[in-house]
């Protein structure tokens, strides 16, 4: 199975792949001691963003990326392709939201609700083709409680305790800059 991570810029999503390539299935993309040492993002595979992508395997990839750039990416090598879509937040009030405002500060009313509307099943399925998804609400992501349950309840094998620790070294600073 291959995993993309869909998500609107600055709600996590090479975060939740750091995450979810906890699993011992598939190669890992980041360390605690790299989220201890670089703060500022989570971007530290080297495949990062799907602009980015050097494959050597067509199975058990964890990749991620902005609506645009899968749509630019070609999936055909993937034998199966399964989509973890990070929902835009929706509570203005939360660390989410406020981190998305960050990374897109002149956002019109109109593209806040262009992107509630291309970050879903639906429109990753008719533009992607992929009918295998999961959703995560970002507030879920951008707290100080760890997804672990929810990565667990789609099946994710992670590794609670490595996933705990890079969410509280990751939180620390994002909860910092909103």
């Amino acid at each position: 199975m291959n995993v993309f991570v869909i998500f609107a810029p600055g709600l996590g999503g090479n975060h939740l792949a750091n995450m979810i390539a906890t699993d011992p299935r598939y190669d890992s993309r980041a360390s605690v001691d790299q989220y201890k040492k670089n703060k500022l993002y989570a971007h530290h595979s080297p495949n990062r963003n799907l602009t980015q992508v050097k494959i050597l395997y067509p199975n058990w990839n964890v990749l991620c990326g902005h609506f645009g750039e899968l749509k630019w990416f070609d999936t055909t090598p993937f034998d199966e392709k399964q989509a973890v879509i990070i929902e835009v937040p929706t509570d203005k009030k939360s660390y989410a939201f406020k981190r998305w405002q960050t990374y897109n500060k002149y956002i019109t009313e109109y593209h806040v609700e262009e992107q509630r509307l291309l970050y879903t099943p639906e429109l990753v399925n008719t533009v992607h083709g992929i009918a295998d998804h999961y959703t995560i609400n970002a507030e879920s992501i951008v707290s100080k409680t760890c997804p672990v349950e929810q990565l667990k309840n789609m099946n994710f094998q992670i590794d609670q305790e490595t996933c705990e620790q890079m969410h509280s070294e990751w939180i620390k600073t994002n909860l910092s800059l909103v």
